[in-house]
């Protein structure tokens, strides 16, 4: 496959051109272990040719490679364009370290180089890796210092974006992903490579970039300075590379034919980082600053001829630095940066909580779904999670949000919060969940509003009083909930089958354990079901203990209802949602499916339980035949009993499978009998012969 990053390229030329791009996943075929999938761009709704690949990131490349071609074809402005996108043999090398930067400040993460002088692989010497966040990634050697952070930043590279996919995740810990891959793409790697440069050259008559960062340099009272990176090709064609220091801070590289070229380059591209940032709007109140890249006419404070700008910005033609005169006068009106100083929005307060008024509750209504009612409060102006809770530790993060524990300063008790981008499907989960109030299911107390993201010091270690966001226009949502063990069932299964498996198999705690964490989650689907609704994605990793051990079924992303004469939600129940390896076969088929297809993944989840799996190879070599009811040998021997229940649960007719109720009845009997026999068996050592 081409080393181009056709989805990155798309989305630029989407943002561009102001055109709507969305992907779809048009299926896919072949076995578990090979399937090959197929998804297409849909851009304005066109649907543009269809891309297939071995996974779904390979298939969204292809897609977007295909659309890319096409959209450039149809509109033939730029030959040079085409040219670049269609001939994948003209590469251009990425500055990782450039890359590494930009995606730091683009997701307001702290990058730490650990560097130092030992020997090394191929006598190299000198050592380096990065901690980006609380992460830290693999180390790399060079010869200079340089070369090594290079490496380095490379290999965080491929980690970061290698590893993202269009799926819910690999099956061992998949969860239902918020943030799809291209929106990682676009504001990491995108703005880091140019489409061509002669489209970039075509931009740069239009809009003179250098002159808004020297407006922005001078409203924000920094400083900027352009940087030398490199000089590249023949005499007679050279190519130019540099990159602009706004506080010291580095952004991307920019080429181009000629210094003037590289610089404009570069501070397009500094530019478009600052956009990202949360103060972009309040520092900068100028309409033409949304989009440096759109801009068709000169902006008022472009260079005049004398080299002044009417701002009174003096600009060195020779220098490599710009100086800034007293010029105009500081606005009258500060805006206060909501980074410092968030408003709040009042959401939810759920039963089975404290008291609260009518004013401070989210409007659960089914007329007025998704319609956030809140108490403007002019003088609340700080984090309502930063002052109510203390003791504030990060637990977990990913592509859903975050989630910290944290004490609530008031009853002194501590608690799970999660923080997720809102959006109205998250809402749902969180009516849904307020009304679930079952000892096996992960209680939600209540959730608000901010418009800002809690921040957490890792470098430090401890928590942060200090907020960001990404982008003004976001809210975020705060999930107030029972605070659970980090461990999940998954974590549990995999220490199980750490053992040998012979000894495993005569192990009997494995298997009590197993069917009392059985009983206790079919007692959770059973309540579920009671309210109807469908979970839709059990698996190992959605289930978690809470710290005295008991079982709790969590993330309801994917719950939906079972209604059976509402043509929209049996449309919802004919989605392609979950992670496949447990999903149930009319699930994977998009047939209309019901609260059955949560008994076939139990069915599968109490396999797992019972038998020790060494490795995901293994697991993927028998997981087709267990999905089948074909069972190992040596299970069906030892776990004769579970066996028929298990089969029960993976018929492949859902009117076939058991409800709830009655497997719960069949396991509580069952580990009535498991406890009498061992009682026996402890009674016959102790008696003497």
């Amino acid at each position: 496959m081409d080393s181009a990053n056709y989805v990155a390229r798309l989305n630029e030329y989407a943002q561009k051109e102001r055109l709507e791009l969305k992907y779809e996943e048009v299926g896919y075929v072949g076995p578990d272990h090979i399937r090959t999938f197929t998804l297409k761009a849909v851009v304005n709704g066109k649907p543009y040719p269809e891309g297939v690949g071995k996974n779904k990131k390979e298939a969204k490349q292809s897609a977007a490679k295909n659309a890319l071609i096409s959209l450039l074809d149809e509109t033939s402005v730029s030959t040079g364009s085409v040219a670049e996108v269609s001939s994948p043999q003209i590469q251009v090398k990425t500055n990782y370290m450039c890359w590494l930067n930009e995606y730091g400040q683009s997701n307001r993460l702290m990058i730490r180089a650990v560097e130092k002088i030992t020997p090394g692989p191929n006598n190299l010497s000198q050592y380096c890796r990065f901690v980006v966040g609380d992460k830290e990634f693999p180390a790399a050697y060079g010869k200079t210092k340089k070369e090594a952070r290079e490496e380095a930043a490379r290999l965080v590279h491929h980690e970061i974006l290698g590893n993202e996919t269009l799926d819910t995740g690999d099956d061992r810990d998949s969860g239902t992903s918020s943030l799809p891959y291209e929106e990682v793409v676009s504001d990491t790697s995108n703005r880091a490579k140019r489409l061509s440069l002669q489209s970039e050259d075509s931009m740069l008559t239009e809009t003179n970039f250098i002159g808004l960062v020297n407006y922005h340099c001078q409203k924000t009272r920094s400083t900027c300075t352009f940087v030398e990176e490199k000089r590249s090709g023949p005499s007679h064609n050279p190519l130019f590379s540099y990159k602009l220091l706004i506080n010291n801070v580095p952004y991307s590289v920019g080429e181009g034919k000629s210094v003037k070229d590289a610089k404009q380059n570069a501070a397009r591209l500094a530019l478009s980082a600052l956009k990202e940032r949360s103060d972009w709007d309040s520092k900068v109140p100028v309409a033409g600053f949304d989009d440096c890249t759109q801009a068709k006419q000169s902006p008022p404070t472009s260079t005049l001829d004398s080299g002044h700008t009417k701002s009174g910005l003096v600009v060195s033609a020779t220098s490599e630095s710009i100086v800034f005169m007293d010029s105009s006068n500081p606005p009258k009106h500060q805006v206060i940066s909501p980074v410092v100083k968030p408003k709040i929005k009042i959401a939810a307060i759920f039963p089975n909580v404290r008291e609260s008024s009518k004013e401070d509750m989210v409007n659960f209504k089914p007329n007025q779904r998704g319609n956030l009612q809140s108490v403007k409060s002019p003088t609340q102006t700080v984090s309502r999670f930063a002052t109510d809770y203390e003791s504030i530790e990060q637990l977990d993060k990913g592509a859903f949000g975050r989630v910290f524990k944290a004490k609530r300063k008031l009853e002194g008790k501590y608690y799970a919060v999660k923080i997720v981008r809102y959006k109205e499907k998250t809402l749902e989960e969180v009516k849904v969940l307020s009304e679930l109030n079952h000892c096996n299911i992960v209680r939600y107390h209540s959730c608000w509003l901010e418009d800002t993201a809690y921040h957490w010091d890792a470098s430090t270690d401890s928590s942060s009083s200090s907020q960001s966001s990404i982008d003004l226009s976001t809210k975020y949502l705060y999930i107030q909930m029972e605070l659970c063990e980090i461990k999940t069932l998954r974590f549990w299964i995999d220490e199980k089958n750490i053992q040998n498996p012979k000894k495993s198999l005569r192990d009997s705690r494995r298997r009590e354990e197993s069917v009392d964490i059985m009983v206790q989650m079919v007692s959770g689907v059973e309540h579920i079901h009671s309210e109807m609704l469908i979970h839709r994605d059990l698996k190992p990793a959605n289930i978690m203990f809470n710290r005295n051990g008991t079982v709790k079924i969590g993330d309801f992303g994917l719950v939906t209802s079972e209604i059976e004469d509402d043509a929209e939600n049996q449309m919802e129940r004919r989605g392609y949602k979950g992670t496949p390896s447990y999903m149930a076969p009319e699930q994977k088929e998009r047939r209309l499916y019901d609260r059955k297809v949560d008994i076939f993944a139990l069915g599968l989840i109490f396999f797992e339980l019972l038998w020790n799996i060494p490795t995901i190879h293994e697991k993927e070599k028998m997981w087709a035949d267990v999905r089948n009811q074909k069972f190992p040998q040596l299970f069906l021997h030892h776990f004769s009993h579970e066996s028929q229940m298990i089969k029960s649960m993976l018929c492949g007719k859902p009117e076939e499978r058991p409800e709830a109720s009655k497997i719960k009845t069949d396991l509580e009997q069952h580990k009535r009998l498991l406890a009498e026999l061992k009682t026996k068996q402890l009674d016959s050592k102790t008696t003497p012969n």
